[in-house]
């Protein structure tokens, strides 16, 4: 029987063969030819004027903290729904995570937890585009200015996808973007941090790389101050590059896989879909399932039902106030309580295989074994 996966990239033969020639020729003089390649092509993709790759998404929020001048009693707002390293960073530097609920249609923060969050403490937001969608744009950077905070926008889900025609990557401060092996182009591993602003950039320019400024100094091995190794390879920047040239093709099949499972599990009630608003254009990154609670049945039950089909799907992310890490910086009040709708979505989110090499046949069968689980369920 055929395993169907939860992940896999687009590997064609453009990708082979950037990737062959930076191997064969990305050395000497070239060292840095596709990493320039890729910062180019973008930049003018998102339309943002200053991009720097990074090793890690994750090393880009830490830049994006430490370019922010945030530290100890500092707090930063985050959505309890979302990957981790939206979070982590904010520890790095000694300020305090603040955890806000999410959009019951969307997902993602919006300024109304936003406003519930904010204290004479508040330095920063960071808004995540989850899962491929987007929040409602102007309403956040509204409350952002009038209370003074600054947006670290984290788009690491959000490429591709628009908020009222304006690419993801153009709505914070700081933006930051993932090309890690899952996401809608991808090299293996890699992130960038994208701004507007060249003094921010040149910030984290100059930490990302040992703190050494060559062009500065003119010496080798000489770190004008303390920075950390965050830099990308040009291998790396290659794969990236090739999977750049294709977004569309990339995008267009995503929203193909949603649309398909749309097709066969719409008129299930008791099932909510990844919903579009009104003025965003969504990449459906990844196509999930929020079940409800009168199947009696929890996103582990349903994955292990799936993987006994041979079917590999993943959870919704889990709160990150549930986390042992976290739990320093809670409030005294239980956190389902404060954030129910993150909690509500998380207990019973699926996310849907959404492999690239998928085809009909594959989405009918999902579909079909979800119709068979819930019938029992219920």
């Amino acid at each position: 029987m055929n395993r169907i996966s939860s992940s896999g990239p687009s590997i064609t033969q453009a990708e082979i063969d950037l990737v062959t020639e930076a191997i064969r020729e990305g050395w000497q003089e070239k060292l840095s030819w596709h990493i320039d390649q890729f910062v180019k092509e973008f930049s003018e993709y998102v339309g943002i004027s200053y991009c720097l790759p990074t090793a890690h998404c994750t090393d880009a929020i830490h830049l994006a903290m430490l370019a922010l001048g945030i530290g100890p009693g500092d707090e930063v707002i985050v959505p309890d729904l979302t990957w981790v390293a939206s979070v982590a960073p904010i520890i790095y530097v000694g300020a305090k995570p603040v955890f806000a609920d999410v959009d019951p249609l969307s997902w993602c923060v919006n300024a109304e937890s936003i406003k519930k969050c904010i204290t004479k403490k508040t330095k920063a937001v960071v808004v995540v585009d989850l899962l491929g969608n987007m929040p409602e744009w102007n309403e956040i950077i509204d409350i952002c200015k009038r209370h003074k905070i600054r947006i670290i926008e984290d788009a690491a889900e959000g490429l591709g996808a628009t908020y009222k025609g304006t690419q993801a990557g153009n709505f914070g401060d700081i933006s930051l973007f993932s090309f890690n092996a899952t996401k809608l182009i991808m090299s293996g591993q890699g992130g960038a941090f994208c701004t507007n602003d060249e003094i921010l950039y040149k910030k984290v320019k100059l930490l990302a790389n040992h703190g050494i400024d060559k062009a500065m100094t003119g010496k080798y091995y000489w770190s004008n101050v303390l920075g950390y190794n965050y830099n990308w390879t040009n291998l790396q920047a290659s794969l990236a590059l090739a999977q750049l040239r294709r977004i569309e093709e990339l995008i267009e099949y995503k929203r193909w896989l949603f649309h398909e499972y749309e097709k066969f599990l719409r008129d299930i009630e008791g099932i909510q879909l990844s919903a579009a608003t009104q003025n965003v254009d969504p990449t459906y990154w990844i196509s999930v399932a929020i079940l409800d609670k009168k199947f009696g049945l929890n996103k582990e039950d349903v994955i292990s039902y799936f993987a006994n089909e041979n079917i590999e799907l993943r959870p919704l992310f889990y709160p990150i106030s549930t986390m042992p890490p976290f739990q320093g910086y809670l409030p005294k009040a239980e956190m389902s309580k404060i954030n129910p709708i993150t909690y509500r979505l998380s207990k019973y989110g699926i996310c849907l295989p959404n492999g690239n090499n998928l085809n009909a046949e594959d989405v009918k069968k999902v579909c079909n074994k979800f119709k068979e689980l819930l019938v029992k369920g219920n």
